[in-house]
This record gives C-alpha cells, sequence and structure tokens, in this order.
C-alpha cells in the first residue's frame, strides 16, 4: 500500500474488551470515519478461521462533537456480527479504500466459545411467518453431548422431528465438531393449527433441556382436527395470579458447622411421588451445606421434572461403579429410601463400600402393598421359601424376609407417619417425618374465575381436583370418587372433576362411561410446579379412601398440597384424617366413599360459610405442620445422631 493510498482513519471499539463471544455469536460494536470520505467507509472483521462483513450502521451524536468539520461523523457507527468458531482467534478490523482494497486500523484477541446447543430453522424459510401445512427442517447441535429427542415448539404446540440428517454446510461453520455432518433434523409430520415463534426444544443424553429460538414464526390456522373459524390468535386466558398469597421470603437458614455427604437411594425415578419427598429433603439440605447426591434405578432424565435441584442425580450403576462428592469423599450417610429390593441390594453394596451407617426410610405398608399387587395373602406370601420368593417378588417391592432383616442391620429408621414405626425393630432410633408442600409454589391462590367462566358447563357448578396414579393399591377408593361424581351430576347441580395422573388400573366400563362427561383428564403433568395453577381451579380437594391395611400406614403426598392451596379438604378418618378437626381444619368422614363424598360436597356447596372456614383452616394447619425446611432440620440432627463424627 503506498503512503498517498492510506486513510486518515478515525476509529474506536466499543464492545467489552477482551471480546468474547458466547454461543459462537461474534458481535463487534463500535465507529470508524475517514477523514479522506465524505461517507463512512465499509468495515469488515478478519480472522484465519472467516471473514464478518458490515451487518449494520446506526447513527452517532457524540462523534460529531469529536469531529465537527466530518460530513461522515453522524452516520459512522457500525455493527459486525456472525458466526466464528470456537478457539482464540487473532482478529483485525479493517475499512475499505475506494480502490477497493483493505486497510487495518485495529488488531485484537477474539475468545470465541462454542455454544452448548444451537439449532437453526431453514427449510422452506430460515425468517419470516410461515403459513403453510408443510414439513419443516433445519440443523441442531449440541456441543457437550448426544441429542436424544428433538421438537419444535410454537404457540401451544410441540411436534417431533427426525435427526441425525445430514447436512453439508454445519461442518463448514463448526469444524471439528465430529456431530455437525449429520445434525440435520425434519418434522415427522406436516404442520398442525397453531401460532407462534418457534423454538427448538432438545432433550440430550442426560436428561438435560436445551432450547434455542429461531427467526421463524408457524401461523397454521386449521388442520384435520380444528376447523377454519377456530381463532388460535385470540389473546391466550392465563390462569392469573392476583391476589395470591405468596409465602414470606424464608431467610437462608443457618450454615452447618459440619457439612455431609448423603446419598438417597430411590426405588423409582425422579417422577415418583417418592421422589418429591426426596428432592425436597435433598434440596433443603443443600442449602444448610450439605452434599446430596440422589441414586435411582432407570430414567435419570426424570431429573428434569424438578425445579432447579440442589442435588446431583445418578444412576445406580454410576453409584454401585464408585463416585464421589465435591470434597473427594464417599457418602457420610446412605438413606435407603424404602425396603424396596432394587434399594436393599444397592444400598448393601454401598454399605459394605463406604462404611457408611445406613438409615431406611418407610412410607407404605410394604406387606399389604406387595399382596395387593400380587393378588395374594401376605400370610401365604410369608410361609413361602426365599428361592420362591424371589422369583415372585419385583425388584421395585419388598421382599417379605429379605426387607426385615434389611431393617435389623439398619442404623435408623425413619417413617412417614408413626402408625409404621410398628414395623421398625424396637431397639431402632425412629424419627417421624411428615412431608410437606413446595412452599415456592404450593400456597393460597384465589380461584381463576374469567378461566372458570369459560370452564364451566353452567352457572354454579362446583369442581373438584384429585392428582395422582391410580394403581392396585388405591383403585377401590378411585372408583368411590367418581361414583360419586356421578352421583352427584345426577341429582344436583353440576360436578366436575379434572383428573392428572396417570391410570395404571382401568376403571369398570360401566363407570367410566358414566363418568366420562362429568371428568376433565390432564393426562401426566410432567413437572409438579405446573400444578398449583391447575389446583387453583377447583372448589374442594377430595382425598378417597378409608381406615384399613394401606390407608392407615400411609401419608398421601397430595394432602399437604391440598391444604397449602386454601381450599376445604375432605378426607377420611385414616391416617391424617385422625389429627385433623373436622369442621375447623377439614371436613373428615369416617368413609370416604360415593355417599360420604357426594353429602360432603352438597353441605359444603350449601354452607359457604363452612367452606370459607374450612379453607382458611386448611392454609392455618398447613403453616403449623408442614415444612420442608423443618423436616429436613430434623433429619440433619438425626444424621448427627448416627453419623461418625
Amino acid at each position: 500500500m503506498s503512503p498517498s493510498a492510506a486513510l486518515r482513519l478515525h476509529a474506536e471499539i466499543e464492545s467489552p474488551r477482551p471480546l468474547r463471544a458466547l454461543a459462537g455469536e461474534v458481535t463487534v460494536r463500535g465507529w470508524c470515519l475517514a477523514e479522506d470520505l465524505p461517507a463512512p467507509p465499509p468495515v469488515r472483521l478478519v480472522t484465519a478461521a472467516g471473514i464478518l462483513p458490515l451487518t449494520g450502521r446506526s447513527a452517532r451524536t457524540d462523534v460529531p462533537q469529536l469531529f465537527p468539520a466530518s460530513a461522515a461523523a453522524s452516520q459512522c457507527g457500525f455493527v459486525i456480527s456472525g458466526p466464528l468458531p470456537a478457539g482464540v482467534h487473532l482478529a483485525s478490523l479493517e475499512a475499505q479504500r475506494p480502490d477497493g482494497e483493505w486497510q487495518r486500523f485495529r488488531q485484537l484477541t477474539l475468545a470465541v466459545a462454542a455454544p452448548p446447543f444451537a439449532a437453526v430453522l431453514d427449510e422452506p424459510i430460515a425468517q419470516g411467518t410461515l403459513r403453510d401445512r408443510v414439513k419443516v427442517g433445519g440443523w441442531a447441535l449440541s456441543f457437550t453431548e448426544p441429542i436424544a429427542e428433538l421438537t419444535l415448539r410454537y404457540g401451544h404446540r410441540e411436534i417431533e422431528c427426525d435427526t441425525g440428517l445430514p447436512r453439508v454446510d454445519v461442518p463448514a461453520r463448526f469444524p471439528g465438531v465430529a456431530p455437525a455432518g449429520r445434525s440435520g433434523f425434519q418434522s415427522r409430520d406436516f404442520l398442525v393449527a397453531g401460532h407462534g415463534p418457534v423454538r427448538v426444544r432438545a432433550r440430550l443424553a442426560s436428561g438435560r433441556i436445551a432450547l434455542a429460538p429461531t427467526k421463524v414464526v408457524f401461523s397454521v390456522a386449521s388442520d384435520e382436527n380444528h376447523a377454519a373459524d377456530l381463532d388460535l390468535t385470540v389473546p391466550r386466558l392465563g390462569l392469573a395470579e392476583d391476589g395470591a398469597t405468596r409465602p414470606a421470603d424464608l431467610s437462608p437458614p443457618d450454615r452447618t458447622a459440619r457439612p455431609l455427604n448423603v446419598l438417597f437411594v430411590l426405588h423409582g425415578s425422579f417422577a415418583s411421588n417418592s421422589a418429591l419427598h426426596v428432592a425436597a429433603l435433598a434440596n433443603e439440605l443443600a442449602v444448610t451445606g450439605h452434599a446430596c447426591a440422589v441414586a435411582v434405578p432407570h430414567d435419570l432424565a426424570t431429573l428434569a421434572h424438578h425445579d432447579r435441584p440442589a442435588f446431583r442425580g445418578l444412576t445406580f450403576a454410576e453409584a454401585e461403579a464408585g463416585f464421589v462428592y465435591p470434597d473427594g469423599r464417599g457418602p457420610d450417610v446412605i438413606h435407603a429410601w424404602t425396603t424396596r429390593e432394587n434399594v436393599r441390594l444397592l444400598t448393601e453394596k454401598l454399605r459394605a463400600r463406604h462404611g457408611a451407617p445406613v438409615i431406611v426410610h418407610l412410607e407404605d405398608n410394604e406387606q399389604q402393598l406387595l399382596a395387593l399387587i400380587l393378588g395374594r395373602d401376605f400370610a401365604a406370601l410369608d410361609r413361602m421359601g426365599d428361592a420362591e420368593l424371589d422369583r415372585l417378588v419385583p425388584p421395585d417391592l419388598s421382599h417379605p424376609h429379605r426387607s426385615r432383616t434389611f431393617l435389623a442391620a439398619a442404623d435408623g429408621i425413619t417413617v412417614i407417619t408413626t402408625r409404621l414405626r410398628e414395623f421398625a425393630p424396637a431397639d431402632k432410633s425412629c424419627l417421624t417425618l411428615w412431608p410437606a408442600a413446595d412452599a415456592r409454589h404450593f400456597y393460597p391462590r384465589p380461584r381463576p374465575d374469567r378461566f372458570r367462566a369459560v370452564l364451566d358447563a353452567a352457572p354454579g357448578e362446583t369442581v373438584l381436583f384429585y392428582h395422582g396414579n391410580v394403581h392396585a393399591a388405591n383403585a377401590a377408593e378411585v372408583r368411590e370418587l367418581y361414583a360419586a361424581v356421578v352421583e352427584l351430576n345426577r341429582s344436583g347441580p353440576p360436578v366436575t372433576l379434572i383428573r392428572t395422573g396417570l391410570d395404571r388400573v382401568a376403571l369398570p366400563g360401566e363407570l367410566a362411561a358414566a363418568a366420562a362427561p362429568y371428568v376433565l383428564n390432564l393426562g401426566q403433568i410432567l413437572h409438579h410446579r405446573h400444578l398449583p395453577a391447575l389446583m387453583a381451579l377447583a372448589d374442594i380437594f377430595v382425598q378417597p379412601g378409608g381406615p384399613d391395611a394401606f390407608n392407615d400406614y400411609r401419608f398421601p403426598s397430595k394432602l399437604p398440597e391440598f391444604f397449602a392451596l386454601g381450599r376445604p379438604v375432605v378426607l377420611p378418618r385414616t391416617n391424617l384424617g385422625t389429627l385433623v378437626r373436622h369442621g375447623t381444619d377439614a371436613y373428615v368422614l369416617d368413609r370416604a366413599d360415593a355417599a360420604g363424598i357426594a353429602a360432603a360436597v352438597r353441605e359444603l356447596r350449601a354452607d359457604r360459610t363452612l367452606a370459607e372456614k374450612l379453607g382458611r383452616g386448611a392454609v392455618a394447619f398447613a403453616e403449623k405442620h408442614f415444612s420442608w425446611r423443618r423436616s429436613a432440620a430434623a433429619l440433619a440432627n438425626f444424621y448427627f445422631s448416627l453419623a461418625p463424627s
């Protein structure tokens, strides 16, 4: 370049320095002008990995004050943006001269971090609004772990995609990233009716969820399941929070002076009810400084169902293979969550390796549960030999003989309700741990009347709510709830039952058909924190059942959540029903069967004063008796009494 051809450039880079680009996307902002030119020159960013051109101009009010004689000063702002591969690059900022040559005015170091997840939708369009019912595609790339599942979300819709399709362009953008060449995806089906910006959602191999926005909006008016005159673009009617009595912010608990490494061994996945209890206790223990891990036998990906877990999730195989806590040690305490066979087997292996004290938790009459599920009398099962029982008892239930040996060898026992102490050896230290509700989400909420106005079939409708799975142990009592709903609709104002959960045991065909018009079954709600907004639709909560060998020893985990929402709770005189005051804390029935439930609902509908009293009483009872923080503090003290110093 001859001296006479050089531009007299003035420039400033205003992006934070040192320059760091996250997720592979580089953006550099600043200004540049040449004293010799009437207009700002084109600029670019040059690296060995690629060149990023000028992408935008911006007006400047400050530069004209520095260069009042320059006509270009007011429009000399620039933006350069685009992708660069991960790594540290020596970058030059250059301005173009009138002869077409480029002149460097800044040189700097640019660090580009690989995005944990990147995705682009580009078939049939890469930006704008798509209104056609077509299949769509693009590419998605995780830089940390494989993609297990990919979906597209827009409006209230989610459509599945096939992954692993070839892409010839993505490797050039991400050189050295092995999966880039097979990062393509395509929707399995044509778009269905729905409206909204599109996001790419990936479930990764670890179960972690990753999201990436796109520049595309889907606006499909109708499909074969939606009439053309159905307007899906109207404003969404939400489950409003106005008037909700949120809990007061809890001050952080004191940090423990003696942090423990705690391992919970859970009999099911993180989608089970038991996992709600374990996760809540582990989170509270972690807040005080204890390191917690929870081992599950399968479906580690279900950890994503929990809101901001503060503990480590791992599989039984990972726990057995050996793992260490952040301090480099193993567990100080092993808390076996029930005497189920899969839990017992892993716990005994871990105790032999680590020498840590073992606490066993009881939450059900395991003997009755085994008898109900196998359809056999427990006394007959108990008389069988171990070899025969080994063939009969599945891994997720308790072996009649081996579970007793397991309890006898435990260093301590925790129980969900005092009655379960009957199964604990008399010489064992025992702690009763009542469940609670997650105070971040379960608190008194007003009824969303605007939403109810759309939901209700007729004025004066009553809504009941029941969440939980139906299985062999509770199928009979859930049938009573359905029968009560049918009877109430036959003899008075309409009643709707909102249900969530899975039905592992079907209702009798005649009852199912009779109840179908009055039941809104929402299926399984994967994220438990989404339940309270739905529960707020209810006027009354009902826990069906009655005293028996199953109910007397359990504590339904939904009850603390019922009480926390501030609605009248109808429940039988068993487990918690033996401790609450009828007419003050709840509506207590000798048996919450079809006749009893129907009578209770009629009385509460007719007596609004009583209903309001019971709603207030439920909240007061919950505040006094249900607290995961208090339960976790008691549990930590129990651990200290058993764990060696």
